[in-house]
């Protein structure tokens, strides 16, 4: 196997250069961009995607979220909403929620933690459409979030005599605060929101409106100081150089994952998603489906040679980022793309000497990681 990074395909290398030097192709792009409420929204409300969000907090080195004159985030706010209930508001609900001392061992991008969330919210409202027993997301990582000694649960839209999954899990933390258990830790609010819809997003001044309506056909409505959109993920525009088109296709080109089925399905779906491709790569290579003897990397490394990184220059970038981790994280990521990419063709894999890491690390730009954050 090898590793070519720094290379967006339709950008840095044509796709059809790729097609032609393989004999097979996978795209597994997965969905980059957040999907965008469907529902009137005012021009002034704030409204900021989870997978935007998470990215920026796990670093990564492009500005995805608006910034002020000196290059900073504003702050999240003491109000949060969250709309939608899959694993990805968990994650956002998770990580908002979390203490200094429950962030510890983590990889979070402290530069972009401190400015968007300079504390935990006192209140996270979180409005699903469904009932609990129609939420999209695992029990594991509900489970994980409810877990966590610096949040208290209340909830509505919920009969927790139901005998479902998520409402006995549920029906062991709500009222915990009543019943004097509570943790003294626990400084933030999440009020789980069951079977209401969003209606509107309305900017009021500093603060944003939600409206959602209920089952029942009532109607509420929520100030908050931000909204946050857990509601899937769409492809990105195709126009832009790097993403993939409806013309990356041949009979040895194979879609999976997300970009072919898309934003649907848990983890071990996807696995099985995965599985099934395989097979059938497997498959149309065995009845000849598909033609062999492609000439393979060495026709398009001559494109690419001047700008890709390769796995052992990924590791110099590593061992910097984890030799420089602060206390209590463990590695402190790189966030400038024109230094990581400096270290990465740069022989010698010691660490930097402070001033430089100070340069690197506490610019204001994020930057990118892989790795979901390990919060």
């Amino acid at each position: 196997m090898r590793f070519v990074g720094n290379v967006a395909v339709g950008r840095d290398l044509p796709f059809d250069a790729v097609a032609e030097a393989f004999d097979i192709v996978v795209l597994a792009t997965g969905l980059p961009d957040d999907r965008a409420l469907p529902i009137p929204t005012h021009a002034g409300a704030r409204i900021i995607g989870a997978g935007a969000l998470l990215r920026t907090l796990n670093g990564f080195p492009e500005s995805l979220l608006p910034v002020d004159g000196q290059g900073r985030h504003m702050s999240l706010g003491d109000e949060v909403a969250v709309i939608g209930f899959g694993n990805v508001a968990l994650d956002v609900i998770r990580l908002l929620s979390k203490n200094d001392a429950a962030l510890h061992g983590s990889d979070v991008s402290d530069v972009a933690l401190n400015q968007l969330r300079p504390k935990p919210p006192r209140k996270i409202h979180v409005f699903s459409r469904s009932a609990p027993d129609g939420v999209k997301c695992e029990l594991t990582m509900l489970r994980e979030l409810l877990s966590l000694r610096t949040i208290r649960v209340s909830a509505e839209g919920i009969d927790l005599s139901d005998a479902t999954p998520v409402t006995d899990l549920l029906r062991q933390h709500i009222g915990v605060a009543d019943s004097g258990m509570e943790s003294a830790d626990a400084r933030t609010h999440v009020r789980l929101h069951f079977g209401r819809t969003p209606e509107s997003v309305e900017s009021r001044g500093p603060t944003t409106t939600v409206t959602v309506s209920t089952v029942n056909g009532g109607r509420h409505s929520y100030m908050v100081d931000c909204v946050i959109t857990a509601i899937g993920f769409d492809k990105a525009a195709e126009h832009i150089p790097g993403n993939p088109t409806s013309e990356w296709a041949g009979p040895h080109v194979y879609r999976v994952g997300w970009l072919r089925r898309g934003p649907v399905g848990s983890i071990p779906e996807n696995r099985k998603d995965a599985r099934d491709v395989a097979g059938t790569i497997t498959r149309d290579l065995a009845s000849g489906a598909v033609p062999v003897g492609s000439p393979g990397f060495a026709v398009v490394e001559p494109l690419i040679r001047n700008r890709m990184v390769s796995f052992a220059d990924w590791q110099r970038i590593e061992k910097t980022e984890n030799q420089s981790a602060e206390p209590g994280r463990c590695r402190r990521k790189l966030i400038d793309l024109e230094q990581m990419l400096e270290i990465a063709a740069s022989r010698d894999a010691t660490m930097l000497d402070r001033s430089a890491a100070e340069d690197i690390y506490t610019t204001d730009t994020v930057g990118e990681s892989d790795r979901r954050v390990s919060a």
